[in-house]
């Protein structure tokens, strides 16, 4: 195994991953002494635990901004929904509620809830 040329390619991997990242705890110590060829599996092992680690913690703020964002989408909808110029959208306010609770579990919050939250 070359350790050496592992550990440059995840730190390439992690030098193209956008936007910020936040700064992981370091791997635990392990408390038996390991020969050379085990200190390197482990220093791989950790190297991409740590790349997951931050790709998991990127996609869940990228998750949680496209929900914020989509909720704003359905509050103007709704809003818009109550204006009879604009009755049509009433089906598409409904579905949107309906993919929310499906996914989540429960019903959309109202915005006031949200603004308390952040």
């Amino acid at each position: 195994m070359d350790t050496e040329a592992i550990l440059a390619l995840m730190a390439r991997l992690r030098e193209a991953m956008p936007g910020e990242r936040t700064p992981l705890p370091p791997p635990p110590d392990d408390a038996h002494p390991l020969n050379v060829d085990d200190f390197e599996a482990q220093t791989v092992i950790h190297a991409l635990q740590s790349v997951s680690d931050e790709l998991e913690a990127m996609v869940d703020a990228a998750e949680r901004k496209l929900t914020a964002d989509a909720l704003e989408v359905y509050y103007a909808a709704e809003e818009l929904a109550r204006d009879p110029a604009h009755a049509n959208l009433i089906p598409v306010v409904e579905t949107m509620r309906a993919a929310y609770e499906s996914d989540y579990g429960q019903p959309i919050p109202p915005r006031a809830d949200l603004s308390t939250t952040e």
